[in-house]
């Protein structure tokens, strides 16, 4: 019996979570805390061999002069975010756009969109989200939402979705170092703005929340338990992921992110919403995603075009989809 990878779901999901604003002054103080714990544990850049910074990038050509570029991207990260920027700009400022999974910066500053979507999350039935898990797995989870000060008192009235990603978030903030102000995709699109490169959406926030809010309550307590489980090795895990990230090892980070675990006594309906779960928030995307490439490669836009890395690899990702479309797909050594 197998499951899907710790590693896919943090991937994933965090372009939501880095989005996420449930509490304005809350983030706050968790931004500022996190600042102080950064400067003090993430790698100093001046102390980092800059020649191991180089994340997995592509140049995809096509046979009528077509060109452009594919980058995998993580959504929190340390001071090698920064090394892997600077490297990057020589590509990213030879374009004409830069195509993110949604503008994460731009979806901050609207409120509005945010309330909207958040309210797919409240429970509006009059119960809480200790109604809906066993008594033992809430307790655990409020803990490490307390731990991590996302006030699990103010959160009763979302679901169980909203609360599956909590506790991811929660996870990486108590249990690493990695800050989701630095991720990488968050870095490109600021570069963007200063530079006055133009910002282009491949999906939206609102698809991404659509498709999160539509899972079941059990594959929700499916993944909040396996975050739960996970703790005590949560932070080597998260560690190992971004250093494979970092390495750009194309075949190491396709191990890593298809490695698959044993689920001892899984039954076909879980093993079933883990399969629907992966087609859905990866298999399906990555044709849209397919699609907009071709689209903006076809208009003869020169497009620097950087999702999740997990959209990337193996024969359902952009690199495969693409060569079956005829284009030339070649890793940049940078």
């Amino acid at each position: 019996m197998k499951k899907l990878s710790l590693f896919l779901v943090f991937i994933l999901l965090l372009t939501l979570l880095a989005a996420c604003q449930t509490d304005a002054p809350a983030t706050t103080e968790r931004a500022t805390e996190k600042s102080v714990a950064s400067t003090a544990q993430t790698p100093d850049p001046l102390q980092t061999d800059e020649d191991a910074v180089h994340p997995m990038l592509f140049h995809v050509t096509g046979q009528n002069g077509e060109e452009g570029y594919l980058f995998g991207t993580i959504h929190a990260g340390d001071a090698r975010i920064q090394i892997a920027l600077k490297k990057l700009l020589p590509y990213l400022d030879s374009c004409d756009a830069l195509a993110v999974e949604f503008d994460l910066v731009a979806y901050e500053k609207d409120f509005a969109a945010q309330m909207k979507a958040m309210q797919q999350f409240v429970l509006t039935d009059g119960t809480t989200v200790e109604d809906h898990m066993p008594k033992e797995l809430y307790e655990k989870a409020a803990a490490l939402l307390k731990e991590a000060k996302l006030q699990p008192n103010l959160m009763k009235a979302y679901n169980l979705a909203m609360w599956a990603q909590l506790v991811e978030q929660g996870a990486l903030m108590v249990h690493t170092d990695y800050d989701l102000e630095v991720g990488m995709d968050r870095s490109l699109i600021e570069h963007c703005y200063e530079k006055n490169i133009e910002v282009r959406d491949v999906e939206s926030a609102e698809l991404q929340y659509q498709l999160l809010a539509g899972f079941s309550d059990e594959l929700n307590l499916m993944l909040l338990q396996d975050t739960l489980n996970r703790l005590d090795t949560y932070g080597d895990s998260i560690a190992n992921l971004f250093n494979t990230w970092v390495s750009g090892d194309y075949a190491e980070i396709t191990s890593v992110l298809t490695a698959e675990e044993e689920l001892e006594g899984a039954t076909e309906e879980e093993l079933a919403l883990m399969a629907d779960y992966y087609d859905k928030m990866l298999t399906q995307r990555n044709l849209g995603m397919r699609d907009k490439a071709v689209q903006w490669l076809k208009a003869g836009d020169k497009v620097f075009f950087a999702v999740g890395t997990a959209h990337l690899v193996n024969e359902d990702g952009l690199i495969a989809l693409l060569r079956s479309e005829g284009y030339t797909v070649e890793q940049v050594d940078y």
